[in-house]
């Protein structure tokens, strides 16, 4: 399964997909990476700890470039033993500067 579409953020900063299966999918993966790190920062009370168990445990965030459609962009990635979850900006055709209040988002189910 791969899921793609777009985002636009409101004057308060919440997200608003193009989908609603975007926004579902988006909630599903993000809500199950922050309550795993968050568990591991509880029990350890210590953050680089709870990175380590969150890893291991199949989870993990970064905030980097990536190849994305052949383009190299500054996205978010979230990973969860099922799903993949990306999610970028749009750039500006003139300037190529990033606009932060817009942008794309990819979800694709991992092979089981």
């Amino acid at each position: 399964m791969e899921l793609q579409g777009t985002w636009i953020k409101d004057e308060d900063g919440y997200l608003t997909f193009s989908e609603s299966t975007l926004e579902r999918y988006y909630e599903m993966v993000t809500t199950k990476y922050h309550q795993v790190y968050n568990q591991f920062l509880e029990e350890l009370d210590d953050e680089e700890e709870a990175h380590e168990q969150t890893l291991s445990a199949g989870y993990e965030m970064v905030t980097d470039y990536k190849l994305i459609n052949d383009q190299e962009e500054f996205a978010t990635s979230y990973y969860t033993p099922s799903y993949v979850l990306d999610i970028w900006y749009e750039t500006d055709d003139y300037t190529q500067k990033r606009i932060y209040d817009w942008g794309f988002i990819r979800i694709s189910s991992k092979a089981g």
